[in-house]
């Protein structure tokens, strides 16, 4: 690995940074985002699956984007959207121009998830290690901004100087591409290899089941990120600045998950572990469900993160040789993931304006069901 692929990897770390302080900054604040511009969960849930939204198109599109008008040129761009996203928030108080807000600061997140997880899986030869590290750099984003924001908030209702902070260190990324001399190169033609004929995986069994788990995982964590403080919250369990600690407690296990998941990746098979995690994360969640006291939702949380960690780069890693040089095929994976996105925060947010917040929650219980299923069909497919 030359220096300028280590600067790239680098770079990718701190675009999935940034990606992870973005993704829950908007959970954490959701309750003063309701109170203030005079919505309801109906509208806020509509929000998050417009940022799921920007996320899926730009999942599926910016690879090839950017191989159309350069890689400089396209991440820079690309790059900049979460900036030009929050400052839109700042500028306007008009509650329809949260929609251009939401839909840009996705469109960032899913690009820097397609760029970066392209270059560290083309670059790394698909090494688990290595993509559960990148992952990990969104985990450690979504620890520090709903334990800052729990911290800022107790003191001041200004939360929209948070957005202003988290501008700032969004526009070193585009500065940070601008500055790289990293050249991609195609890897399946450098090395001789083929990938199959264009489109070809759609008809593997193999990507069908690794997307449909990404489809419910992403649905899982986009729809947790989102109302897990809203619902602590509401349903009278506890303060709007503890639940914003609790969502920290779970980002802060998801970093260690992540990491041991890496580890352990050399000694357990990948289908496996994402048997093993499914399943975990499914029982801490419905425990999750049925506490009232902080201690007891603490713990189900640090299972439910620990469990939840490893599931997206290992799912990944688990189709990674026939990802390595094929833009197309990441696309595909990551925009059927970013459906889940956009489905299940929509779902969870109008059921609960139907009926209540717990119901809501009930709508990503069903999704971590099908996750376990198709998990299991995954380990014994792979017999």
């Amino acid at each position: 690995m030359n220096q300028s692929e280590k600067n790239i990897i680098k770079i990718s770390n701190y675009a999935f940074f940034i990606s992870g302080i973005t993704m829950l900054i908007f959970g954490a604040i959701m309750p003063y985002i309701l109170e203030d511009y005079s919505i309801g969960y109906n509208y806020g849930g509509f929000l998050l699956s417009v940022q799921s939204v920007g996320n899926l198109l730009a999942g599926v599109f910016a690879g090839s984007l950017v191989q159309k008008i350069g890689f400089k040129k396209g991440t820079v761009i690309f790059s900049s959207s979460i900036l030009v996203g929050f400052l839109i928030m700042l500028i306007s108080k008009d509650y329809r121009f949260l929609v251009i807000t939401f839909f840009l600061t996705g469109f960032g997140i899913g690009s820097s998830s397609n760029i970066s997880n392209t270059l560290v899986n083309n670059i790394s030869k698909g090494d688990v290690n290595k993509l559960n590290v990148l992952h990990s750099f969104f985990a450690v984003g979504a620890f520090i901004s709903p334990l800052v924001a729990s911290w800022y908030l107790t003191k001041s209702d200004n939360w929209q100087l948070l957005i202003v902070v988290i501008a700032i260190l969004s526009s070193v990324m585009p500065i940070r591409y601008l500055m790289s001399k990293y050249v991609p190169t195609n890897i399946s033609e450098e090395k001789g290899e083929s990938s199959g004929k264009k489109g070809s995986f759609w008809k593997r069994k193999e990507f069908i089941i690794s997307s449909a788990i990404l489809f419910f995982y992403v649905g899982v964590e986009y729809a947790v990120n989102g109302w897990i403080v809203t619902y602590l919250k509401d349903a009278g369990i506890m303060s709007t600045s503890l639940a914003q600690i609790v969502l920290s407690v779970l980002w802060v296990i998801i970093i260690f998950g992540r990491l041991l998941t890496g580890y352990i990746s050399t000694r357990i098979s990948t289908e496996n572990i994402l048997f093993v995690n499914s399943i975990g994360a499914l029982s801490f969640f419905v425990f999750f469900l049925f506490q009232d006291s902080l201690g007891l939702i603490m713990f189900s949380i640090l299972g439910l993160g620990f469990f939840l960690a490893g599931i997206y780069p290992t799912t990944v890693a688990n189709i990674g040789y026939q990802l390595r040089g094929t833009d197309d095929y990441m696309g595909a994976l990551l925009g059927i993931a970013g459906l889940g996105g956009i489905v299940m925060p929509y779902v969870t947010g109008l059921v609960a304006d139907k009926f209540n917040i717990f119901s809501g929650m009930i709508v990503i219980l069903i999704s971590a069901i099908c996750m376990v299923v198709l998990t299991t069909i995954n380990k014994f497919m792979s017999k």
